[in-house]
């Protein structure tokens, strides 16, 4: 176990860089809570995220979102997934690092490409008529934001890579050791 643990530690990065599935398994290390943000704003607003976006677009869905993140600062302790978009601005990135550790799960835009581009519960894939974007469209716009979100996303305390070559269990561990260094020498 590790001594001195902040009490909520964030993932961040793209969508589809494994926050989910590297959360669960962190915290299940850590011996302490899991939460995925997305799945708290789908059971605050009652409906599922591609319905959010639909019903009340985007600055809506980041309305809940950013409520969810004060919400969760203020009442939950233990691993935290962020939603891809969380960290849309410097003040949301300062309020999660005032409240907790910040990780940035690195994935390179060529691996979540592959990852995600079947995924129709992810709203950014549609067109306005709800229609699948073309592969070449996909990977212009999705470049695009994951360019304008990474200075957001590398202002993380620690970074991990996830390009797919290795398996969870050893990035859990490789995760394990940087926090273990971080809150020794903090």
């Amino acid at each position: 176990m590790i001594s001195n643990l902040p009490g909520r530690i964030f993932l961040c990065g793209f969508m589809g860089a494994g926050k989910s599935v590297i959360g669960r398994q962190l915290a299940e290390s850590l011996e302490c809570n899991y939460l995925d943000l997305d799945d708290r704003i789908e059971e605050k607003a009652g409906h599922a995220i591609p319905e959010i976006f639909e019903q009340e677009g985007e600055a809506g869905f980041r309305t809940l979102e950013r409520q969810a993140i004060l919400e969760v600062v203020r009442e939950f302790e233990g691993v935290v997934s962020l939603g891809g978009g969380s960290l849309h601005n410097q003040h949301m990135v300062d309020h999660i690092k005032l409240n907790g550790l910040l990780v940035f799960i690195e994935t390179p835009i060529s691996v979540i490409l592959e990852r995600i581009s079947a995924d129709e519960n992810r709203p950014l894939l549609l067109d306005e008529q709800g229609n699948s974007k073309s592969k070449e469209t996909l990977q212009t716009e999705l470049t695009a934001l994951y360019e304008e979100r990474l200075p957001l996303y590398k202002q993380a305390v620690i970074t991990v890579e996830n390009d797919g070559s290795e398996p969870v269990k050893q990035i859990i561990k490789q995760l394990l050791n940087k926090i273990r260094n971080h809150v020794e020498h903090y």
